[in-house]
């Protein structure tokens, strides 16, 4: 369930999917896999206030929720948007190419 109080405006979501940043983390997290911020700095090779501060956007907005554990911080997509949200949300996964995600290297 997301965060917020309030109904998700489709300007105010493409608004926050135009950066590029934050569109990797959506199209990570669209698959339905829970990560903490670690994991999501390490994937995109940002700094950790950067990859915070998207976080923050998306949730805010309500395409993301997180869940507290012990010290750590689990991010996922809402599971609770609006079917409107979620058909664009389709489609914008469906349509962005895995390649433009850069991928840890293997150890």
């Amino acid at each position: 369930m997301s965060d917020n109080n309030f109904e998700i405006r489709p300007i105010e979501l493409f608004k926050v999917l135009s950066d590029p940043t934050r569109l990797k983390i959506f199209q990570i997290l669209f698959k339905k896999e829970a990560r903490c911020v670690g994991e999501l700095v390490e994937i995109l090779d940002q700094p950790q206030p950067t990859i915070s501060r998207h976080l923050n956007h998306l949730k805010k907005l309500g395409i993301l929720h997180c869940v507290r554990d012990g010290t750590w911080m689990w991010y996922e997509v809402a599971d609770d948007l609006p079917d409107w949200c979620q058909d664009i949300l389709d489609i914008t996964y469906k349509q962005i190419s895995t390649k433009d995600i850069a991928m840890p290297k293997p150890a």
